[in-house]
């Protein structure tokens, strides 16, 4: 008995994750539905659990048609067991799978209605009609469906799935208010659940930002409040007022309707400002303040925003958080001189000098960045080759390769426990960043990374034209990693392209398809067979008739 329900539990986890991350997109998010919970399994007889092993494997293997008539045989032998609305829900899942809706709508969803109604494929049957409807673009009976289902099994996940839909569908005819009459729904209506949550929490953050677009502040908090915490909502009155401040402020007709919601949304976020004197509660002060400052800043008008951080800086005094806010928003201004007058007065001289060099680097002022990051060398002994290395990925970045690489070789002598990693460095600077091939392949060989320094080393080759060194290579990769082989044999008929060789590229692919059928560049040689050489093969390398 322990052993046949240890069994059990795993095919059942097995038909989860099949659920949960390999189930047909356009069903994805019908997740938990289509699964036969372990209590009914358990009460199923040994005969009928193995021939319902049976079509969940196929099921599993996407093999539709096969499943389907097993499915379809477990119903012929076992009509009256737990297992029958269970097997004619998934015979028509198996239906859709096959192009065949309107059979799987009127003989399989609602028959399971029709002869089980209170089992719960009953009610993922009526959710799995109205998003079959959709699917086929019968909107009208789509959006009746969805809304049978909310009005029967309102507290039932199918009503959170409908209302999605409904949503969805209601985007699609720019029917607004039908939209916001589910996302409504959702935020304020349905009990949230494990299963649900993240739909209803997305569905507030749309009701919130639509609410902030039409001026109704009040509504949009309360909308984001039942989905964070109260210390949180200030934090996310700021996210999703930004989209819709940012959108109406670039146009001169709406700039003064964008400008009102930004002012009501810094209003209500200073209101939320604590008066205590617990540090927790300064440091939510200071955080909220800055907050109105980011939505001052959304709404194009930066002299309140220097007069915001003015305050802030009078209110809370000069620490590091509030310099580098400061400075980021001078720096999205183009004030980068300004910027690094705020960086340069960081108590953490360090994290200054970092954020100094950084802003040069975005400038590409790359002597003055590394200039910068040469300080920190000095100010930070425990920390060498950090600030070496981002001194070697900034001479990189403004293609300086000989400082670039002799300062990695460098943090290959001093830093020996990650040569390997620093060697590569090299490698990839000379071949990505310079262009010097030659240079590249002499490091990628010193690397020990197999496959990878030898796919890099191929690319050096082919770039050189050297296609028969490539080939070489790619031959080395097929037969020592298994994993890597089919993408390697692709890559010699792509060479073959290169050097002209059009009928051994041909063969190339050909041998992809033969060899390598289940993998994905299999599919990829099939096409450039089919689209670009005319040939048709199937997957397995036999040529169609």
């Amino acid at each position: 008995m322990a052993r046949s329900t240890t069994r059990i539990k795993r095919l059942m986890a097995a038909v989860i994750l099949f659920a949960l991350f390999v189930m047909p997109g356009r069903l994805a998010c019908a997740q938990k539905l289509d699964i036969l919970s372990l209590d009914r399994w358990a009460k199923l007889r040994e005969v009928e659990r193995y021939q319902l092993n049976i079509a969940e494997k196929y099921y599993l293997e996407k093999n539709y048609k096969i499943a389907g008539s097993e499915y379809e045989k477990f119903l012929s032998l076992y009509e009256s067991s737990e297992g029958a609305p269970y097997s004619l829900l998934k015979w028509s899942l198996c239906l859709i799978e096959q192009k065949k809706a309107n059979t799987a709508i009127t003989e399989g969803f609602q028959s399971v209605i029709d002869y089980w109604p209170d089992s719960p494929e009953a009610i993922a049957s009526a959710f799995y009609i109205a998003r079959t409807y959709k699917d086929m673009g019968e909107v009208r009976k789509a959006k009746k469906a969805f809304k049978d289902v909310v009005s029967k099994h309102g507290k039932h996940l199918v009503a959170v799935y409908s209302l999605v839909d409904l949503a969805d569908l209601a985007s699609i005819e720019n029917d607004e208010d039908e939209q916001v009459a589910a996302w409504r729904q959702l935020t304020f209506d349905v009990d949230r659940t494990k299963e649900s949550k993240q739909l209803c929490d997305k569905a507030s953050q749309q009701l919130a930002e639509w609410s902030f677009r039409n001026g109704k502040l009040d509504d949009g908090v309360k909308a984001l409040a039942s989905s964070h915490a109260k210390a949180e909502v200030p934090d996310r009155v700021r996210d999703y007022a930004r989209a819709p401040i940012d959108e109406l402020v670039r146009s001169d007709e709406t700039r003064t309707q964008g400008h009102a919601i930004a002012d009501k949304a810094v209003a209500w976020i200073r209101q939320q400002v604590p008066t205590g004197n617990s540090e927790e509660e300064k440091q939510l002060a200071k955080n909220y303040w800055l907050l109105s400052a980011d939505v001052l800043g959304y709404s194009k008008r930066p002299d309140m925003v220097r007069e915001t951080f003015d305050q802030i800086l009078k209110k809370f005094g000069a620490d590091d958080a509030i310099l580098q806010r400061l400075g980021d928003w001078l720096k999205s201004q183009g004030e980068y001189d300004k910027a690094r007058i705020e960086y340069a007065k960081f108590e953490n001289k360090i994290e200054g000098n970092n954020q100094i060099a950084y802003s040069f680097r975005q400038e590409q002022k790359w002597e003055q960045a590394v200039t910068a990051y040469t300080r920190n060398l000095s100010l930070d002994q425990e920390h060498q080759a950090r600030w070496n290395q981002q001194i070697a990925e900034t001479w990189r970045d403004g293609r300086k390769i000989p400082q670039a690489v002799a300062v990695y070789r460098e943090l290959i002598a001093t830093d020996p426990d990650r040569a390997e990693s620093w060697l590569w460095n090299v490698a990839y600077t000379y071949h990505h960043y310079g262009g010097n091939y030659k240079e590249a392949i002499g490091s990628y060989r010193q690397c020990n990374n197999f496959p990878s320094n030898i796919q890099q080393m191929a690319d050096c080759h082919r770039r050189l034209k050297q296609y028969s060194e490539a080939i070489g290579l790619y031959g080395q990769i097929i037969g020592g990693s298994p994993q890597t082989a089919p993408w390697a044999l692709l890559q010699i008929g792509y060479t073959h392209e290169q050097a002209g060789s059009k009928e051994k590229a041909i063969q190339a692919f050909q041998s992809v398809c033969k060899r390598y059928p289940k993998d994905s560049h299999a599919s990829t040689a099939h096409a450039l067979l089919q689209d670009k050489y005319g040939i048709s093969v199937t997957l397995g390398g036999a040529k169609d008739e």
